[in-house]
């Protein structure tokens, strides 16, 4: 079925009338025809005017339909009932973009009054399979095109949900008007990246109660979005644009281009192989639209042997999920492989004995808006930092003073503690977790009584590879994202 347009005549059109339709094919703008009618047809895009019937409009649309058949040979099928005409497309990727209708007089016929003009262009059915990713710390542009002079304003709907990907909301979360500044303005490009992100605010949470097991993202970490574009036009009655999108707080990178999105293995991770402390857990996020069946984890004794079994939901909390994995269960196994069906994508972790330090794990949102870790295996120090305001007593009593009252006393006192983490060797492949670790607006420490949220001190950081350095380890420091005295 393609693209069709359903016109319903509320009058018969007059000698000298003159009617237009638009189609867009590949994003190009094109005219399909402007008909005029007369006496009797005796050209190319001519419409007999001919005598009324009983039914208001039916005349026009039987000719009109007949003057179409002649004047534009094939890619359409057209059908007639009463006063209805309706005009499919049989080109894959043709929409119908315009319609318009003027008086012998030049003055515009009306929809809704003279005519009802409804436009159903091909839109693929709502399923969380063909829903692009919005990653909103970077725009996300709605592209607006003014195909028409005389269109004036667009008109943005947008709703944003959680829950059932069908249960759109009645009203629109926002609603903004633009107005266009002049007629040889082509287009707005309207950024609606940071009214979606006020809603996302998302945190980690840790569940490793079973060896593996899948866990569902939360509803402050991802969100649907719909928006529909509608045009304010006086001569030309245009179809809205409309789109659905899954919204999460990540980012691309400038070379990415416009509008960054999710990776297509839906694989939510940049690192293929990394590090981890054999007493810590793996949490690694994946897009689950569909495409992922199945996933595969084994170490290489099987000491780790399990089979997770994917299976699509058009719910916001599973459209993202989590892998998370107890690493401990691995006794003596020295790698975990995971591997994602159907395409057979591998991700895999060096299981590392630290026999001295204390390992800690990290925490990050990553650029995709989703949590994964980063272990730390060596050296970690801890200090605080000091705040005070000085104040200077000069008190006396009765002619004289205490000697052992403080004349200097610091007041306004507040603490905050930082932690310096240094990453023992690591593989290179690890250097764009680093990088995102640094780039992240949420991180969090993992301890055995929760997360503890952290800030990055560390404002720079010096990417090692092995040709230049031989070795590749970091040292970052962080911050207690806290004051240690609470003063909420």
């Amino acid at each position: 079925m393609g693209s069709k347009i359903t016109i319903e005549f509320l009058i018969d059109f007059e000698e000298g009338d003159e009617l237009t339709i638009s189609v867009l094919n590949s994003g190009v703008l094109s005219t399909l025809g402007i008909w005029d009618w007369v006496v009797a047809r005796v050209g190319a895009f001519e419409v007999t005017t001919g005598t009324p019937t009983g039914i208001v409009g039916e005349r026009t649309a039987i000719n009109f339909n007949a003057a179409f058949n002649l004047d534009i040979l094939t890619g359409f099928t057209t059908t007639v009932t009463d006063n209805i005409l309706e005009i499919e497309s049989t080109t894959v990727g043709e929409d119908f973009s315009g319609f318009k209708a003027l008086r012998f007089s030049g003055v515009r016929y009306v929809n809704g009054v003279d005519y009802n003009v409804t436009f159903e262009n091909v839109v693929p059915v709502i399923d969380i399979s063909n829903i692009d990713f919005a990653l909103t710390r970077s725009p996300h542009y709605i592209n607006t095109p003014f195909l028409f002079e005389t269109t004036t304003s667009a008109t943005y709907n947008l709703y944003i949900w959680s829950g059932d990907l069908t249960a759109v909301p009645l009203t629109p979360t926002y609603t903004l008007t633009k107005t266009r500044p002049a007629v040889n303005y082509q287009e707005f490009n309207t950024d609606i990246s940071k009214l979606v992100s006020e809603q996302l605010d998302g945190k980690p949470i840790v569940n490793i109660a079973l060896t593996t097991q899948i866990t569902d993202s939360t509803n402050d970490e991802i969100k649907w979005l719909n928006y529909v574009v509608s045009y304010t036009d006086p001569v030309e009655t245009i179809p809205n644009i409309e789109s659905e999108l899954i919204a999460s707080e990540g980012f691309g990178y400038f070379l990415e281009g416009v509008n960054p999105t999710k990776p297509t293995n839906d694989i939510l991770t940049n690192c293929d192989y990394r590090k981890v402390s054999r007493d810590g857990f793996v949490m690694l996020p994946f897009a689950n639209v569909g495409n992922i069946t199945s996933i595969d984890i084994a170490t290489e004794t099987l000491e780790i042997n399990a089979t997770e079994t994917i299976t699509s939901a058009n719910n916001s909390n599973k459209a993202v999920q989590y892998l998370q994995i107890d690493v401990s269960q691995a006794i003596t196994d020295e790698f975990l492989t995971v591997t994602f069906q159907q395409d057979s994508d591998v991700i895999t972790y060096e299981i590392i004995d630290e026999c001295r330090y204390e390992t800690k794990q990290i925490l990050f949102k990553n650029k995709f808006g989703f949590y994964e870790g980063i272990t730390f295996f060596k050296k970690s120090t801890n200090m605080i930092d000091i705040t005070s305001d000085e104040f200077v007593n000069a008190y006396i009593s009765g002619g004289t003073y205490s000697t052992t009252d403080h004349q200097k006393q610091n007041i306004n006192i507040q603490g905050t503690e930082s932690l310096t983490l240094n990453s023992g060797y690591v593989k290179e492949t690890e250097n764009e977790l680093y990088k995102e670790m640094m780039l992240s607006d949420r991180i969090y420490l993992y301890e055995s009584t929760g997360l503890v949220p952290l800030s990055l001190k560390s404002k720079s950081l010096e990417f090692k590879n092995r040709v230049n350095d031989k070795l590749v380890k970091y040292t970052v420091e962080f911050q207690y994202a806290y004051n240690l005295i609470q003063n909420i």
